[in-house]
């Protein structure tokens, strides 16, 4: 009898990174199974409400809190001035003297925005400490409120701050390349006012923080939806003079953050100081007027824009004036005003470029960071810029980009700024949109509807968002900022049976991460993304982290998955370790696939449950002097280097980017914008998750096309908020919004590890379709509208203005 010899077939090793796997997270939420700030209850929780000024700027005379004192149920009042006897007030970014702005997240004797708060009432009910609110009687004198920048900036106006010189309390000119020569050999140059409105989040969970101060150990415990709690506990420290290991601080799952949630650390401490005065948890819950009047605003900016072209379209220089609305404090300010320089010629090769950036306090609602800070407003001032040229010249607005795009080949491109681009094909992402709409058939069908007198137009912007942020950008800002570069950090284990635990500094917002993290722990050692358990939210005192962690600034798909990635590697090179000894196999032939360990690509009986056993429990079957456990902690430091010099330098690793292209009709009675269709396609390089890709698509659609169409945050003459809730802010819903055309190509980051770009924010692309869509369909009236809102009314006294000129 002859035996027959086995051949072993090798085992195919299953992909998780780049699968579109369902969200983890969903069920929880689907089921009301989440777990946010306002569903926790601590025992003996106490309430707070806050009393807010209702004059954009005021003196403060009197506080009278005797009758809400006198009121059952009422614990305590807290004044501005009380606060400020127990708090440091918080730093800001800028240099002497204007770091000297005393900002408490209080008024202390001056009211300087409406909505600003101006007393804590501590109850033990909520009902009761709004019922208290009204028995407070304060005395104001109002002063004059400055709510124009520009009005702002002359000498003879009154000031935010009195003790600092001027309400321009940031102010730099950056120039690069031969800008005058440019502009002397244009043969075309547009020269506009262009003008950014206010918008904001508008997340479905409002702001909302717990704290609990413990005598006994000084320690505070604060729960909150802020999304990046680590990031901000030097401002917490700072202010209530305590080390940081006196704070411990938790994020559960956060109903949307899109930046909006960076800035609450101002309720946060003064809410530990509630507590700590009333020896009480106490909790704060943010009404929808308060977020909208009170919470972070996003960027206003007044634009003074040329730029030149040579005839044949090519784009020889931009220069801008920039004044930045910041409002009454500057918090993360002035990182937007200056956010334009991590890719001011956008995805174009001109390398000439001069921006005049100025940072004004006004009586308005602070601002700061809101999807795509500071980024999505120079993409405006350059996309709305080349099409008007482009209109001038009479070249197609898809031919000029395609012109003067920075090409696939000269990659990396180092911009004039020092942006270091990382790679992608910006004239591929611009046809790919354009064969989703089959763009020579839309022009057809826009000429088709102009016979029959409709109003319609096509537009097309490109969006860039850098990420992430390297703070050494703050030295340019202030050159004595001591900081620099950004990471992340991560842990992953494997238990004693096998099972399998990781954790990251990232705080989420609906970022599905709990998936993402699971696929990225997965491909490392080779097991299924439903055998790995993500922590869920943050707590500083059992995730890890580092004073950078957080989720903002597109950071997670870079710095989180690398840390992560990295960490699932130390542990998968341990387990090859343990098994190379075990099997006596060089750990080159070994691999593990569906968990167990492969010799040659052939599945072998030892898999990971065995080895995790033998790490944690059975010490001598170990390599000798090789440490037990199976466990790794990661920081992952992004490659950032220092400023080039005093205007340049590198300061994101990841340039996403995309096209989109927008098409319109504006109702001649109304002059109601209507969106007909909308395509985008992006480029965030290697994708963790695309059905996760596809949904931050959407979610950066949905944000920055309502901005345009509907969402606009107005003040009065007298700096009060017109559009305080969402009877007069305009939210747009699905029925508002059509159906979007969504795509994307795959082209690598060269520079990170795992080859992703940062993702969701998107550079406001949608937003400025929209802008450059409408000053299409108003060129048959000869017409140019340059504010970044289509207000219906504006449009239509345009219009009227025209009729009118020309009967």
């Amino acid at each position: 009898m002859v035996s027959e010899k086995v051949i072993l077939k090798k085992a195919e090793k299953a992909r998780w990174i780049g699968k579109p796997l369902l969200r983890k997270e969903d069920l929880r939420f689907i089921t009301g199974k989440g777990r946010f700030t306002d569903d926790i209850q601590l025992p003996g929780m106490a309430y707070v409400a806050i009393a807010r000024s209702p004059y954009a700027h005021a003196h403060i005379l009197k506080i009278d809190a005797s009758k809400a004192l006198n009121l059952s149920g009422v614990l305590a009042v807290i004044t501005g001035k009380e606060v400020a006897e127990e708090i440091n007030p918080f730093p800001n970014l800028l240099p002497p003297p204007y770091n000297q702005i005393k900002d408490y997240g209080i008024a202390v004797n001056i009211a300087r925005y409406v909505g600003e708060p101006v007393a804590l009432v501590v109850a033990e009910k909520q009902y009761i400490a709004y019922d208290a609110i009204e028995l407070l009687d304060i005395e104001y004198e109002p002063r004059h409120p400055i709510l124009s920048a520009e009005d702002a900036m002359r000498d003879d106006s009154i000031k935010i701050h009195e003790n600092i010189p001027s309400n321009v309390v940031w102010h730099k000119k950056f120039t690069y390349g031969d800008v005058d020569e440019a502009f002397k050999k244009a043969d075309v140059i547009i020269k506009k006012r262009l003008y950014f409105h206010r918008f904001t989040s508008a997340p479905l969970e409002t702001n909302a923080v717990i704290a609990s101060y413990d005598r006994l150990s000084d320690t505070y415990t604060i729960i909150s939806n802020n999304q990046r709690p680590v990031f901000n506990q030097f401002f917490i420290a700072h202010a209530l003079k305590v080390p940081t290991n006196k704070l411990h601080l938790i994020s559960p799952d956060i109903g949307g953050g899109f930046g909006i949630k960076n800035d609450s650390y101002p309720y946060l401490v003064l809410m530990a100081v509630a507590s700590k005065k009333v020896n009480r948890p106490v909790k704060w819950v943010e009404t929808r007027q308060e977020h909208l009047m009170a919470s972070t605003h996003g960027s206003e900016v007044i634009y003074y824009g040329e730029m030149a072209f040579s005839r044949d379209g090519t784009i020889l220089g931009l220069r801008a004036r920039a004044i930045h609305d910041e409002g009454a404090y500057m918090r993360r300010e002035p990182i937007g005003a200056f956010n334009f320089i991590r890719h001011a010629t956008v995805t174009y090769r001109f390398r000439n470029l001069e921006m005049d950036i100025y940072s004004v306090v006004t009586n308005k609602c602070p601002v700061g960071p809101n999807r795509s800070y500071g980024k999505m407003q120079q993409n405006y001032l350059v996309e709305v810029l080349i099409d008007m040229g482009a209109r001038k010249l009479g070249i197609d607005p898809i031919d000029i980009r395609m012109k003067n795009f920075v090409k696939p080949e000269e990659m990396p491109y180092e911009t004039p700024t020092g942006a270091l681009l990382d790679g992608g094909d910006y004239p591929k992402i611009l046809e790919k949109v354009c064969e989703l709409v089959n763009y020579s058939a839309l022009r057809r069908e826009q000429m088709e509807a102009r016979k029959k007198g409709k109003i319609v137009g096509i537009g097309i912007a490109m969006g860039m968002d850098a990420a992430p942020i390297n703070f050494s950008a703050n030295r340019i800002i202030n050159p004595e900022a001591q900081v620099s570069g950004e990471s992340e950090a991560a842990w992953v284990k494997v238990n004693e049976d096998g099972s399998i635990i990781a954790a990251v500094g990232t705080s989420p917002q609906g970022h599905g991460h709990e998936t993402s993290v699971s696929q990225i722990v997965a491909e490392a050692l080779g097991v299924n993304p439903d055998q790995v358990y993500v922590l869920q939210g943050f707590d500083s005192w059992i995730n890890p982290f580092t004073p950078h962690s957080g989720t903002y600034a597109s950071r997670f798909a870079i710095a989180g998955a690398a840390a992560v990635y990295n960490a699932a590697m130390r542990v998968r090179n341990k387990i090859l370790q343990i098994a190379s000894h075990v099997l006596n196999v060089p750990i080159e032939r070994l691999d593990i696939i569906d968990g167990k360990i492969a010799v040659d690509g052939i599945k072998q009986d030892l898999d990971i449950k065995t080895i995790a056993h033998y790490a944690w429990r059975d010490h001598a079957r170990l390599p000798e002097n090789m440490e037990p456990g199976l466990f790794a902690h990661f920081v992952y430091r992004t490659p950032f280097t220092l400023p080039k010099d005093d205007k340049r330098g590198n300061f994101s690793l990841t340039y996403s980017y995309s096209a989109c292209i927008a098409y319109i009709e504006v109702d001649p009675d109304t002059c109601f914008v209507k969106l007909k269709r909308v395509a985008i396609v992006e480029d965030c390089g290697n994708q963790i998750n695309p059905l996760i890709v596809e949904g931050q698509i959407h979610g950066q659609l949905g944000h920055h096309l309502g901005a345009a169409l509907y969402e606009k945050l107005v003040y009065d003459e007298n700096g009060q908020l017109l559009t305080s809730s969402f009877l007069n802010y305009l939210v747009p819903t699905a029925c508002e919004l059509p159906s979007y055309e969504v795509d994307s190509i795959i082209t690598p980051s060269l520079f990170t590890p795992l080859g992703t770009r940062g993702m969701g924010e998107g550079g406001g692309a949608p937003l400025i379709a929209c802008v450059n869509a409408l000053n299409d369909a108003l060129s048959v009236y000869g017409i140019e509208f340059t504010e970044s809102h289509l207000d219906p009314i504006k449009i239509r006294e345009l219009i009227k203005q025209v009729i009118k000129n020309k009967i």
